[in-house]
């Protein structure tokens, strides 16, 4: 096998986004089907749409409250439970902070904290938008990672938190959730099985 084949699905997303939440949910069976390990990056769109122009959909008029129709939608579709599709502002970096602290000593434990905070905030409707209940949310998960949530206002956490919303940006990541695989972007949940195909049948 080539290098190529081993290199990982890059998942980009932002605690705050329903539609990576969707896709937490599906984008680790697929990499399963093609092969691929997953890479988990948490990111801060409110940057990201600094730079870009845009908005959160939350306050887009229309759009706005169509997505929230379409992920209840999609949620009842994966047969998963659904209680919000806007959580509170501060959702984004309280976890994204306590993700890169974890991430700093265990790229995998990092993502079983995204996987289940993510599952916590939108599945469940837990406030999870300030610091202390996002450290307290990582305790769950045991001593290691309530260890390390501990330092997610150490420097070298908030240095991950910056560059890897800055190298996102670099790479055109303009939204989330959004994938990177063999250098091929796919933007939203809705692209998982055509970035599926582009593994299984592409490039095309």
């Amino acid at each position: 096998m080539t290098d190529a084949m081993h290199s990982p699905i890059t998942f980009w997303f932002d605690f705050g986004s329903p539609y990576a939440w969707l896709a937490s949910t599906q984008v680790e069976a697929v990499a399963a089907r093609c092969g691929r390990p997953v890479e988990w990056r948490a990111i801060l769109l409110g940057v990201i749409f600094r730079e870009t122009g845009m908005r959160p959909l939350a306050e887009q008029r229309l759009r706005g409250d169509y997505a929230r129709r379409d992920v209840a939608r999609i949620a009842r579709h994966l047969g998963l439970a659904f209680v919000t599709a806007t959580p509170a502002a501060g959702t984004s970096l309280s976890l994204a902070r306590v993700f890169h602290a974890i991430a700093l000593s265990d790229a995998e434990l990092a993502a079983r904290f995204a996987r289940e905070a993510l599952a916590a905030v939108f599945a469940r409707g837990e406030a999870l938008d300030d610091l202390e209940s996002a450290k307290a949310f990582a305790a769950r998960l045991g001593r290691e990672a309530d260890d390390a949530a501990c330092d997610a206002l150490s420097p070298a956490a908030r240095e991950a938190l910056r560059a890897a919303t800055a190298e996102a940006l670099a790479l055109g990541v303009f939204g989330a959730p959004f994938f990177v695989v063999d250098g091929e972007p796919f933007w939203g949940q809705d692209r998982l099985p055509m970035l599926e195909a582009w593994l299984r049948e592409g490039p095309w």
